[in-house]
């Protein structure tokens, strides 16, 4: 019986999905810190551009005109990205320093109306009441700028832990509705079941001994912000802190790590299921490559630059990817089929 079912494709995906939620553990536990730094750097750049490539090859879920979002990924990606950029190389008291500044502080308002935006778009039929909602969006933008739990919310969660684990649970939830494969509820439900798994490991400070050069690259380019921020956001600590051997900053690390490389591993499993990789002509390989390997020389010469691009590639494809979310979260939660 298991032979037989290996032959099927879809069965062998999510068989395969089984075995890299649990390799992706594995190694977060493992390597709690050095994992998250080598999969953000090396996988992701990989897997923001191929699925760039696909989301546009698909209208990216945006069926009435996809130069529509294609253009409001791309303005909400610069509008985050090119002040970052900016006060990466300058910080002189100017006044273009100063518009810079102003306008990275907005950033948080960028990221919510663009996601108001796709869910108008999944949810509501009526132009009017589309605007409606485009208005109120920028409204609330406003109003909330400075809530904490709001920045937290949008500014760190949404292009990262929610973006990597739960829209990704979300996709497999309602990919496994589909197929009514036992293995894809299977892998949902280990997805599900590792951090609490995480949350009940026994870690002393003795568990780990990270090298020197990862902690300073960790600390360096603000990698510890985010389980900072998580902690901050459930209120297990003030957010003032961040320990390398303390058993709830180890948790949150083994965590990160898991998401991160299973969420990578699990887009690069996919060929089989939706098809991405044939999407990719000789043309659209080679300009995926230089682009990969021009992030992963910009890693290597200037990290904090390489950071930076990547984290722009990643912008542009968690915003372009907000419709398709929103898409999976109808079908899966609203839809009577």
């Amino acid at each position: 019986m298991f032979f037989t079912s290996i032959l099927n494709k879809a069965n062998f995906t999510d068989q395969l999905n089984i075995f890299l939620v649990i390799v992706s553990a594995l190694l977060a536990y493992i390597f709690p810190l050095e994992l998250f730094i080598l999969t953000y750097t090396l996988l992701g750049p990989l897997h923001y551009v191929t699925e760039i490539n696909w989301l546009h090859d698909k209208s990216y879920f945006f069926t009435n005109n996809k130069v529509i979002w294609l253009t409001i990924g791309i303005t909400a990606s610069l509008i985050l990205f090119v002040p970052k950029l900016f006060l990466y190389y300058e910080n002189s008291d100017t006044a273009l320093t100063a518009t810079m500044i102003f306008i990275n502080a907005w950033s948080n308002s960028v990221i919510f109306i663009t996601l108001m935006l796709a869910i108008a778009y999944q949810f509501v039929s009526s132009k009017v009441a589309w605007l409606i909602i485009t208005l109120l969006s920028v409204i609330g933008a406003i109003l909330l700028k400075n809530v904490e739990q709001y920045k937290l919310l949008i500014g760190v969660f949404v292009p990262t832990v929610i973006h990597v684990y739960l829209f990704t649970m979300i996709f497999m939830l309602y990919g496994a509705k589909k197929s009514k494969s036992v293995y894809s509820y299977i892998s949902v439900a280990l997805v599900l079941l590792i951090p609490i798994i995480i949350i009940n490991l026994g870690l002393t400070r003795g568990s780990y001994l990270f090298s020197d050069f990862s902690k300073e690259l960790y600390l360096e380019n603000d990698f510890h912000v985010l389980p900072v921020s998580f902690s901050k956001f459930l209120g297990m600590t003030d957010g003032t802190e961040f320990y390398f051997y303390e058993s709830i900053w180890l948790k949150f690390m083994i965590f990160i790590s898991f998401i991160y490389c299973y969420h990578y591993l699990n887009w690069f499993s996919k060929t089989t299921v939706i098809k991405w990789h044939n999407m990719l002509n000789k043309k659209k390989i080679i300009t995926i490559a230089i682009l990969w390997f021009t992030v992963i020389f910009l890693y290597w010469f200037d990290f904090g630059l390489g950071l930076l691009i990547s984290l722009f590639l990643g912008f542009i494809h968690v915003i372009l990817e907000f419709p398709l979310n929103m898409l999976s979260i109808k079908e899966l939660f609203f839809s009577k089929k």
